[in-house]
């Protein structure tokens, strides 16, 4: 998108107006934590760095209204406020919590997407955010990738085109964009928080495969693109030891030459968090800052030490290892897109107002239309779904989770409310006395949960951990009477190391809307369409899902 005259104006007079040091505070994104802003507080801490923008991790509604207002009110150049809005902004601040994107590609509905980018844009936008770190446009290509939920499916133009509209969806409405993580994630199991990952595809395969939907982002206007600390020697030659590869965020060939050269991107990059493994154990913390600009990000994510950054960045100015030429291209970008969002035309609205709008907001309807569309059903050799209802029915709802936090009450609330008589065991201390309960005919159903949701730093989203060990007394099988069903309400591939699961349904996040359609489905009160966007080998293929019409 091409400024307009009066904003292209305003993006020349404020970089000609900035000093060598407030040039260098507008790359950089610190985390606005009470940590990371002691001593000064939110609006002290801005004004004495005048950085280009700030992270906000969320909370309460309220609270996060008051942070962004206060950061807001300490900048002279409008300030840039990020946030991981990847299921919209009920996933950090109150407002609406849709299900993870992998329930777009499920239901493959781009209108439902232009809604799923609309309300992350309407309701963050309200609470204080002006740059949504989504959509992902990885690929959920190997079984033990690390994503899952987080991205749209395994076919690179359906995830293109999905994100194509949530991109829209969000940019349309005065929020910015960002396309992540570059090269593409999905096709490994490593975690870049603790190592640094590796794309294995050649350069033909990563540009018929992974380049594909960050083009289709290109496409769509997406104002950024976020580099990764993951390699892909494929496309890297400054990439180094192949068997500890540098990450593409400090491959100025990737950044440079591939993504603004050959992909046409003239945006603004940024990287994403600088305290990730994957880069860090290549670099001194300095070295690494230096790298990831000169190779072509443009913001800094994560920064910290800022006096000693910003005394670093001058010394490098000064002795020609960063030069001016670099650091002018990227400030131009970080002021063109405040000015593309207007964060240089106004204040926000009051914070009552704003309070106002997303409570009202009409988006929780999308969301329980997502979820309800999206519920795949992979396996039902018995027809065992929807259950057969009667009186009274007695319910064992068994979930197997490693996240204490998490509940399945709006799930059993729905049961409970069809007439169901629900038992709740989560995570079963003693699966041997389980075993005998439901041998001895305590139950006429068994419902047994799947929670392991992407979580970085644990390497692995399978079912994994002493809450694991309750699988292993058989309990599922210990009445032919009382039918099993197996629901994930996150990893779609749980299949691999339980293929004994049958019925087996996939969901896509544990949000409320999608705890509700999956126990609408069970009972048999909304029709099952959902499709699989991804593919477990021997399992199941993209585009399976077995249809229960009302």
């Amino acid at each position: 998108m091409k400024l307009s005259d009066a904003d292209a104006k305003w993006v020349d007079r404020t970089l000609d107006g900035l000093s060598t040091r407030q040039r260098i505070a507008q790359v950089m994104i610190p985390r606005l934590t009470p940590k990371g802003v002691a001593p000064y507080g939110v609006k002290g801490f801005v004004e004495r760095y005048e950085i280009g923008g700030g992270h906000l991790f969320g909370g309460r509604m309220d609270a996060t209204m008051k942070l962004a207002d206060e950061a807001r009110s300490g900048a002279k150049v409008p300030l840039l406020l990020s946030g991981d809005l990847e299921r919209g902004a009920g996933q950090r601040a109150g407002g609406t919590e849709f299900a993870g994107q992998l329930a777009l590609g499920a239901a493959s509905d781009e209108k439902l997407a232009y809604r799923f980018g609309e309300a992350i844009a309407v309701e963050g936008v309200a609470m204080g955010f002006n740059w949504c770190f989504g959509p992902v446009v990885d690929l959920s290509i190997h079984p033990g990738n690390l994503s899952t939920i987080r991205t749209l499916g395994a076919d690179p133009q359906t995830v293109g085109r999905l994100a194509g509209q949530i991109i829209r969806g969000i940019q349309d409405h005065g929020m910015v964009a960002c396309a992540k993580h570059l090269p593409g994630a999905g096709l490994h199991d490593l975690d870049s928080h603790l190592t640094t990952s590796v794309n294995p595809l050649s350069r033909d395969e990563w540009f018929k495969l992974s380049a594909v939907p960050f083009k289709a982002a290109i496409g769509a206007g997406v104002y950024t693109i976020m580099a990764s600390p993951s390699a892909c020697p494929g496309i890297d030659p400054e990439c180094g030891d192949p068997l500890f590869p540098r990450p593409v965020m400090t491959s100025r060939h990737v950044l440079t030459d591939i993504v603004r050269g050959e992909l046409g991107f003239d945006g603004l990059i940024v990287t994403d968090a600088v305290t990730m493994a994957g880069l860090t154990m290549h670099f001194r913390r300095m070295e690494m800052l230096k790298a990831c600009f000169n190779a072509g990000n443009d913001m800094l994510l994560f920064v910290r030490d800022l006096d000693n950054v910003y005394a670093y960045f001058e010394q490098c100015l000064a002795d020609g290892s960063i030069s001016h030429e670099r650091l002018d291209e990227a400030v131009r970008r970080v002021l063109t897109l405040k000015a593309r969002i207007g964060l240089h035309k106004g204040k926000p609205k009051p914070q009552a107002e704003r309070r106002k709008a997303v409570k009202g907001s009409p988006y929780g309807a999308d969301a329980e239309r997502l979820a309800e569309r999206s519920i795949t059903l992979i396996r039902d050799r018995n027809n065992v779904v929807p259950l057969k209802l009667k009186p009274g029915l007695r319910v064992g709802s068994v979930l197997v989770t490693n996240r204490p936090d998490f509940e399945l009450d709006v799930f059993e609330k729905t049961l409970q409310e069809a007439g169901c008589k629900v038992a709740s065991i989560k995570n079963p201390a003693d699966p041997e006395d389980l075993y005998d309960r439901v041998e001895g005919g305590e139950f006429d159903v068994l419902i047994v949960s799947l929670y392991y949701a992407p979580q970085w730093g644990w390497s692995t989203a399978r079912c994994h951990g002493p809450e694991a060990r309750c699988m292993m007394s058989g309990f599922p099988f210990a009445n032919p009477d009382v039918p099993p069903v197996f629901i994930s309400f996150a990893n779609p591939y749980h299949l691999y190391e339980f293929a004994f699961m049958d019925p087996y349904i996939n969901t896509y996040g544990g949000c409320p809307g999608t705890q509700k359609a999956a126990a609408r489905a069970l009972l048999g009160q909304i029709a099952i369409v959902g499709r699989s966007p991804v593919e477990l080998p021997r399992f199941f293929n993209v585009g399976d899902g077995i249809q229960r019409a009302l």
